[in-house]
């Protein structure tokens, strides 16, 4: 469970509930591969990785959909009747509060499963919807109120969730718009860290820096280095190092989700993706901006 959940709730789940109109808009996202009418009190908000969060504007209750490839939707259910959830960096708990029951969904399986718990002291109600489609495709949907407002909400989230359908995903097009976003871009990683050695009075810092070229002809340029000091008493230690190294660059899709894939040497998949406004390459944060060393 926590491959799909881990920083799915803590970080997004609202609390509490309001009234509001019962409208809803259409959210059709062929990357996730799912078609569900929101309601309106629910905003759309950044994504969040590979999770979409739609929250009311004072942030009270909340809608979270998330991808999850190859999920086996009975091992998902018998693990959270079996341990539940529990996130301590989040305070969030959660139990099934009631047996799953059959989602209605075509052409995939999907059970809702009724939950209790609390974030962050507070009590809450809500509904985990599980849904595994063909090819691996498959999501999480967790919508949540607070317990003395769940009544109000309970239908409405009904409402969502019955409106849930599969749509294809278009794996072509997401490796294309991937492709064409890093097409003559450089990705940059820096990092540096400081520290102090007590024992023998050492002081000591270093830095690295990470930069991937990519070509709008396919090929790379990888540029790496690293320099690094020590200072103590009447002495001062100092290195460095560059490496650098040519091939070429393109995304594939693998279990669903986009990767950059460079070849320079033993071929290597860094995986794409945005957490809000921050580009991330296999979870580490990149800047993008054009290659000076790209033709």
């Amino acid at each position: 469970m926590q491959r799909f959940m881990t920083s799915t709730l803590g970080a997004i789940l609202g609390l509490a509930g309001i009234v509001a109109s019962a409208n809803a808009a259409n959210f059709t996202d062929t990357s996730f591969g799912i078609s569900i009418d929101i309601d309106d009190a629910l905003p759309k908000q950044q994504l969040v990785r590979d999770i979409q969060p739609f929250v009311s504007q004072d942030n009270m209750v909340s809608l979270v959909i998330r991808r999850a490839y190859d999920l086996s939707v009975i091992d998902f259910v018998d693990e959270l009747r079996n341990v539940g959830y529990r996130d301590d960096r989040h305070q969030v708990n959660l139990r099934i509060s009631g047996e799953p029951f059959q989602a209605k969904i075509e052409s995939g399986r999907g059970l809702l499963i009724p939950v209790q718990g609390q974030v962050s002291g507070q009590p809450l109600n809500g509904i985990i919807g599980a849904y595994s489609g063909h090819s691996g495709h498959g999501f999480l949907i967790i919508g949540t109120a607070r317990s003395d407002n769940w009544p109000a909400w309970k239908n409405r989230m009904k409402a969502m969730f019955d409106s849930v359908k599969f749509v294809e995903v278009d794996s072509e097009a997401i490796a294309r718009q991937w492709q064409d976003r890093l097409k003559g871009k450089k990705l940059q990683y820096k990092q540096a860290n400081t520290g102090y050695a007590q024992s023998g009075m050492v002081y000591y810092g270093g830095a690295v820096q990470q930069d991937y070229h990519l070509c709008s002809d396919g090929t790379s340029i990888r540029k790496s280095g690293a320099a690094g000091q020590a200072a103590a008493q009447n002495m001062v230690v100092y290195g460095q190092g560059t490496n650098q190294g040519r091939g070429t660059w393109q995304v594939a899709m693998q279990k669903g989700e986009p990767f950059l894939v460079v070849r320079d040497g033993p071929e290597q998949g860094f995986k794409l993706e945005y957490e809000g406004d921050t580009f991330l390459l296999d979870g580490r944060p990149y800047t993008i901006t054009a290659s000076e060393l790209c033709k």
